[in-house]
């Protein structure tokens, strides 16, 4: 019997690029606004609608695990409390105390018209364990596929692909569970309050893409996983 070769193929080299991708982009968001050079990272965006009273402006970035808060001096503080849903209810009433011109004029929300006005219990969304698991996951893949591409591991029961596909699953319901937390919130805090704007930070686009990238990589990692050609070894080595 002919031996596979221990080269890794093309698809390893596409699985273990998308995974690196997909990682790191969760990781990124999971450390975004813990510190003033992670500021950019954000989920949400609270700033004033025009120019406070005293003539300055205030920018509020919105991480899962903290904020950084901008008006004279940029400072950056870790808060789980800041995840909560309803996410709207939680900004108005951390920011009103300190400043309370952003909620002035508020628009009441008829709740028959707008149903998301409703108010519901606050809860954690659990995005940060859901997010230790999709990292936890995609480092156990990520460390099969240097084991595959540095030694002679051929992946018998293709589960760098399963891996892949646990990570892709977990980074989708990360996409959902921020997608509820912070879209709905926006839309509400621009609605209602006339002097601030709200919106959507980048992000949110990066945890989709890590989706996307996961997807991929479980495609390239799993490939040859159904088929029924297979050697005398009962695998086909990818």
């Amino acid at each position: 019997m002919k031996k596979p070769s221990l080269r890794p193929g093309p698809f390893n080299t596409v699985g273990f690029f998308f995974s690196i991708v997909g990682f790191v982009l969760v990781l990124l968001c999971l450390v975004g606004c813990l510190r003033p050079s992670g500021r950019g990272l954000y989920f949400a965006k609270v700033t004033n609608a025009t120019p406070l009273t005293d003539g300055s402006n205030v920018a509020v970035y919105y991480g899962w695990q903290g904020y950084c808060l901008e008006d004279v001096n940029l400072n950056c503080y870790n808060d789980r409390k800041v995840m909560v849903v309803p996410f709207d209810v939680a900004i108005s009433n951390q920011l009103n105390a300190s400043y309370p011109e952003l909620f002035l004029d508020a628009r009441p929300q008829d709740e028959e018209l707008n149903p998301e006005a409703t108010p519901s219990p606050a809860h954690d969304p659990k995005i940060y364990p859901a997010a230790v698991l999709c990292l936890l996951c995609s480092a156990a893949l990520l460390g099969l596929c240097i084991l595959r591409i540095c030694s002679n591991y051929q992946d018998e029961f293709h589960t760098r692909g399963f891996l892949a596909s646990g990570s892709a699953v977990l980074s989708l319901l990360l996409l959902i569970l921020s997608s509820i937390m912070y879209q709905n919130a926006i839309e509400q805090l621009n609605l209602e309050y006339p002097h601030l704007v709200a919106s959507q930070g980048p992000a949110m686009t990066m945890i989709g893409v890590s989706f996307a990238a996961f997807t991929i990589a479980s495609y390239a990692l799993l490939r040859g996983c159904m088929s029924m050609d297979s050697n005398s070894d009962g695998y086909n080595p990818i």
